[in-house]
């Protein structure tokens, strides 16, 4: 299921519908800080948390780990600023229009520390670019 506002539907939807997965994919309406999250196994957050404050950041983090049951997972994808800032020039550069915007700006650290207060035991970072060999792939 695909959670976002309202006006994302019909985008959602043609993505949706472009890689053929309409009949196993469905939409529903809803803001992150507004609405309670549905119950899942797996939640994922893409480019959602960056934008937020500190404060929006876990109070969205903690409403994740109440969605999931024991077992289950919360991923966050974003380019995430390594710790000591000196890699990923992409998230580093992003992490500065983010700045001048909200002024505030977050490490991976930063992130799995507010996981941990959240109450999820364990956290980890995984640069998908490395894992995957480049950015955006589609698997079709």
């Amino acid at each position: 299921m695909g959670f976002d506002l309202p006006v994302c539907r019909p985008i959602f939807e043609q993505y949706v519908s472009s890689y053929g997965l309409a009949d196993r994919i469905a939409f529903q309406a809803g803001s992150f800080l507004d609405d309670p999250l549905a119950e899942a196994d797996v939640l994922i957050m893409g480019h959602i948390l960056h934008g937020e404050s500190a404060d929006d950041k876990r109070r969205l983090m903690a409403k994740a780990y109440r969605a999931l049951p024991k077992g289950g997972a919360f991923v966050v994808f974003e380019e995430l600023i390594d710790n000591e800032r000196t890699e990923n020039a992409f998230a580093l550069l992003m992490s500065l229009n983010i700045l001048i915007e909200t002024s505030f700006n977050c490490r991976a650290a930063d992130y799995q520390s507010w996981m941990a207060e959240a109450g999820f035991r364990t956290t980890s970072v995984v640069p998908l670019r490395i894992l995957f060999g480049f950015r955006h792939q589609r698997l079709d």
